[in-house]
């Protein structure tokens, strides 16, 4: 197959999009839920954004080992910094988030430089694989998920990418709003005082 066509890959990912953005949405409303918990909790706001993206990132993948390698036609790669699933031996994903360009942000060593051009085959798997990016963004916020896209690259050049979000499917906006609790929700209390009667008061 043309390793970079992009109708080959949607078809071959097509039985797997939905899990693939369902790893995603898990990961991300955890770290909302992480947030919350440190915002009821009176901790200071994370001073880096880097620290956000790994936490997401951490639980992306907790959440994609899980959810697809049950598949026996998914292939988990774990390695040392990140991790691989390949699926039905024709394309070659990983987790990132996405940069302005909706390219995965990444640092350059060899092994990214490797995944990122399309001449250089990946130890383990099929030479003639496409590699792929699965990319999500937020909003400016970091409380929404923006997007969910198949990405292919060579190097630092976007050669295609299509939608995995629910606007691929409905035509909606595809941002994802998750839901979480709010501090009103806690302002509350969780067991109200029984309010007396009219009966109750004149002692009947």
């Amino acid at each position: 197959m043309d390793q970079y066509s992009e109708a080959e890959v949607r078809k071959a990912l097509t039985p797997y999009h939905s899990r693939i953005r369902g790893a995603i949405v898990a990961g991300f409303a955890e770290w909302l839920a992480v947030a919350e918990c440190r915002a009821m909790n009176g901790f200071p706001p994370i001073l880096y954004p880097r620290t956000v993206t790994n936490y997401v990132f951490d639980a992306i993948a907790r959440n994609a080992r899980s959810i697809l390698g049950s598949d026996s036609t998914v292939r988990v790669l774990d390695e040392t910094q990140t991790v691989k699933f390949c699926f039905r031996d024709v394309v070659v994903g990983r987790f990132k988030k996405g940069d302005d360009d909706h390219l995965g942000q990444n640092i350059p060593t060899q092994a990214v430089l490797d995944f990122v051009d399309p001449q250089q085959s990946l130890p383990g798997f099929p030479p003639a694989a496409a590699k792929v990016e699965f990319v999500w963004a937020t909003d400016e916020l970091g409380t929404e998920i923006e997007s969910m896209l198949v990405v292919a690259r060579d190097r630092e050049r976007l050669l295609w990418s299509y939608p995995i979000d629910d606007a691929a499917e409905s035509g909606s906006s595809g941002i994802v709003v998750l839901p979480r609790p709010s501090r009103a929700d806690h302002d509350e209390p969780l067991i109200k005082p029984k309010v007396a009667s009219k009966k109750d008061a004149a002692g009947e």
